[in-house]
């Protein structure tokens, strides 16, 4: 299972921006990140708890947003200069951006009841399902991994959740499904007790969708796997993995401040 530590060692490889400051940088920037709990967010809390490498006085605000495409719209008007973003949600946008570097691997989670009869995506045709909650980069990437299936968002009904509400709205019956992106284990999803289906979850095999999602679009999706007992009793299962990008508007006009190292330092506090 990838731990915290684990995580963080991988943002420390980064990749460090261009065009570095030549004097020291200051000021505060405003990094529009995720869902609370969800591991946009926490990176981004990450970030603005590392003291600044370049020894300049130069500090980070978390906005919690619903994801990636509120986060490139807040991109787009000038509301924010720095935001995270699933990588395909950034080439499909039309957004002006610089790619700071690649932070992390996204794993897209596709969770069930333990005790239901769904075994795959064809399964849930005629079922009501989540793709993610509104402005989140998943409910884009969620209408490929229905395609890569075989089905459309014509043979489902769409009821968008938050990802802070995943388990309840499984065991209340909400959603037969509900579909995320993030790290493993992702905290909002991890069963705790009063929340979730009796038994638990189970997560959907997408290697099928992976392969498919591959032939279409290319090598921006990777075949991954979330490890078993991820969420209480679960199995190893394979899915799609689609990168996590730290970016920012064109308009910084300030030289770039964040350097590898900084995020270097992150990974030694843990």
């Amino acid at each position: 299972m990838i731990n915290r530590r684990q995580f963080l060692g991988g943002v420390a490889a980064a990749v460090a921006l261009s065009g570095c400051a030549r004097t020291q940088p200051s000021g505060t920037y405003e990094i529009a990140s995720g869902e609370r709990d969800g591991f946009q967010s926490e990176f981004a809390e990450l970030l603005a708890d590392a003291p600044s490498a370049s020894g300049g006085d130069l500090r980070f605000t978390v906005r919690y947003t619903t994801g990636s495409l509120e986060n490139l719209s807040l991109l787009a008007s000038g509301e924010v200069l720095i935001g995270l973003t699933l990588a395909d949600s950034a080439v499909l946008s039309d957004t002006p951006m610089l790619a700071i570097g690649r932070v992390y691997e996204n794993y897209l989670q596709c969770a069930v009841p333990a005790r239901s009869p769904v075994r795959s995506m064809k399964d849930l045709r005629g079922q009501t399902i989540s793709l993610g909650s509104p402005g989140s980069g998943t409910a884009q990437t969620g209408r490929r991994v229905l395609e890569a299936s075989g089905l459309s968002v014509d043979d489902v009904t769409v009821r968008p959740v938050s990802l802070t509400t995943v388990l309840d709205s499984l065991a209340d019956g909400t959603v037969a499904a509900a579909l995320w992106a993030g790290g493993v284990p992702t905290p909002a999803a991890v069963p705790r007790p009063g929340h979730g289906p009796d038994g638990g979850i189970r997560l959907l095999d997408l290697s099928a969708e992976y392969a498919e999602m591959r032939r279409v679009y290319g090598p921006m999706y990777e075949p991954v796997s979330v490890p078993a007992r991820t969420y209480g009793d679960t199995a190893e299962t394979a899915t799609v993995g689609v990168p996590s990008l730290l970016v920012a508007s064109p308009n910084c006009r300030t030289p770039w401040p964040v350097r590898s190292s900084t995020f270097s330092s992150i990974g030694r506090r843990t």
